[in-house]
């Protein structure tokens, strides 16, 4: 993925394995910041509200949704679009 597809609202799949999620598993940048932006998994055990797409301040513990940071320039590599938007 490059930081111009990089935008709230892209959904994404993850091309390696992270911490609890595996490779192939979407989600969807609901935040965007100067350097980086964070990523909204749509897992199957905690799949993300209809519609989702950006976040709305509430805390994981609150929203149930499970969140990463990605750097704009090291590590959107590691993601790719998986088509449109949310």
């Amino acid at each position: 993925m490059t930081a111009g597809e990089a935008k709230v609202g892209v959904r994404i799949r993850s091309l390696v394995n992270f911490s609890g999620i595996p490779k192939g598993t979407e989600g969807v940048i609901d935040e965007d910041y100067q350097t980086g932006v964070m990523i909204a998994w749509d897992l199957p055990d905690q799949p993300l509200p209809a519609g989702y797409r950006i976040y709305d301040g509430r805390s994981a513990i609150r929203s149930g949704i499970l969140r990463d940071g990605f750097d704009k320039e090291s590590e959107l590599d590691l993601i790719e679009v998986a088509g449109g938007r949310a």
